[in-house]
């Protein structure tokens, strides 16, 4: 399949929690079933609608052992995501599967076995996302003692390196199939690997041929100096969080530039900005039903946080009355402030009360959409003609109403306007990326 429209055109990739949307909460939706627990068949139909809106991707997070804070929220990716991107891949047939995986707590050969057998399995549809690992409280679960950041990284050059040398072991013309020769493959053309690193070692073949797209695509997920400069020398595509255009912009900018510093084209790298669409038939209903998945609790710590941010102490009392000019016309906004700031400032000088800014989630991890579906359309729309991304990863309050209207109502307004595909380019997830075929370690690395 071909796209009609040869002009540039956005991406757009599902956040996935495991836990039927983005808020902990979603489960007290009318539209989910949460009586079983985890509930892979609805991680399925979720996937399924997400195809449906020709989405190029599922973006896997991981978070292991990670509790909740309070009763009423679900545990986020309770299911290991190698075992949940399965499932998905093979209940679909064209949307592509990133999955977390961390290098701090893992071994080189088990994730290279893992992720090339899943891409062949798929018929190429798979993403590995390259993270380190940050969290001593993980690296506890898994018997690990932490690295700092820069040790961390230099571990993670070697390790990624290490998976991508083993990816390449079996020559890409060794498997022969040959009956009348007897010929199942030439193992002459399968090569071990020997590295010694300083941190890594791995002696071995991984006997396993190529998926149709080479080898699985590596994501990497951050936004630290170090973590772009990773991305730029090894990702496809870097999941990223910003809540400006300029802010997207300059984020993009770097990352492209690191491409190029590691010796590549910077076009075969895609930067991927984070948005929760909360789509409705108006935006104070948008407002009332994400208010739904914010409870008193976060309500409040979202109040402290945003007094902080503009140098002032709010109360209960302050809650339900808009913030006053006096407050907001005295911040200044430094390299140091808080990079929400500004997003903070835009929607409290339309003269919303401090409730109703909170939830609009202008503090939130990602910036928010709330309103018709042309709100959320022209977001995407001016972030993506501004070169603040490449693409989108949407995270959805529900998977159900919230991903289904998205689906239904905005991704028509995006293909109308000739930004958003009418159909997937191809069968694997590099063609559906627009990313070069790649085996083995990227040769022009300088």
């Amino acid at each position: 399949m071909t796209n009609k429209n040869n002009s540039k055109q956005m991406l757009l990739g599902l956040g996935f929690t495991g836990t039927h949307g983005a808020s902990a909460e979603a489960w007290k939706s009318e539209d989910i079933h949460s009586d079983i627990y985890p509930d892979i068949n609805a991680d399925i139909r979720y996937a399924q609608l997400a195809e449906k809106g020709k989405f190029q991707f599922i973006f896997i997070g991981d978070f292991p052992g990670a509790l909740p804070n309070n009763n009423s929220e679900l545990p986020a990716m309770t299911l290991e995501p190698i075992i949940t991107a399965t499932a998905l891949l093979q209940q679909t047939k064209y949307i592509g599967v990133a999955s977390t995986v961390h290098t701090q707590w893992n071994n080189p050969y088990t994730v290279a076995r893992q992720f090339k057998g899943i891409d062949l399995m798929s018929g190429g549809r798979i993403a590995w996302n390259a993270v380190t690992g940050s969290s001593p409280k993980v690296a506890e679960h898994f018997g690990v003692n932490l690295m700092q950041s820069r040790l961390r990284y230099e571990s993670h050059y070697e390790f990624v390196e290490t998976v991508q040398h083993l990816w390449a072991t079996w020559g890409e013309d060794a498997l022969k199939a040959d009956k009348e020769k007897g010929i199942f493959a030439d193992y002459s053309q399968v090569k071990p690997v020997h590295i010694s690193g300083k941190h890594i070692q791995a002696n071995g073949a991984l006997p396993i041929p190529p998926s149709p797209q080479g080898q699985p695509v590596i994501f990497h997920s951050g936004g630290s100096p170090n973590s772009i400069a990773f991305a730029g020398r090894y990702a496809s595509a870097m999941i990223g969080e910003v809540w400006t255009i300029e802010q997207g912009v300059a984020t993009r900018n770097a990352l492209r530039q690191a491409a190029v510093d590691a010796g590549r084209n910077p076009d075969e790298i895609k930067f991927i900005a984070g948005l929760i669409p909360v789509v409705a038939d108006s935006k104070r209903d948008a407002i009332n039903r994400h208010a739904r998945f914010i409870d008193d609790y976060t309500l409040q710590q979202r109040a402290f946080h945003i007094g902080m941010i503009l140098g002032t102490n709010f109360t209960p009392e302050d809650l339900d009355h808009p913030i006053a000019s006096e407050i907001l016309n005295r911040v200044t906004i430094t390299p140091y402030s808080d990079p929400r700031i500004e997003n903070v400032l835009k929607v409290a000088r339309e003269g919303w009360t401090l409730r109703d800014i909170i939830y609009q989630s202008v503090i939130d991890y990602h910036p928010a959409t709330l309103g018709d579906a042309k709100e959320t359309a022209d977001h995407l729309t001016e972030w993506f003609q501004s070169g603040a991304a490449d693409g989108f990863w949407v995270i959805p309050d529900t998977y159900g109403n919230d991903l289904e209207r998205f689906v239904d109502e905005v991704v028509p307004i995006l293909q109308e306007r000739g930004v958003f595909h009418e159909d997937y380019e191809g069968e694997t997830l590099r063609e559906n990326l627009d990313i070069p075929y790649q085996y083995g370690v990227d040769q022009r690395l300088s």
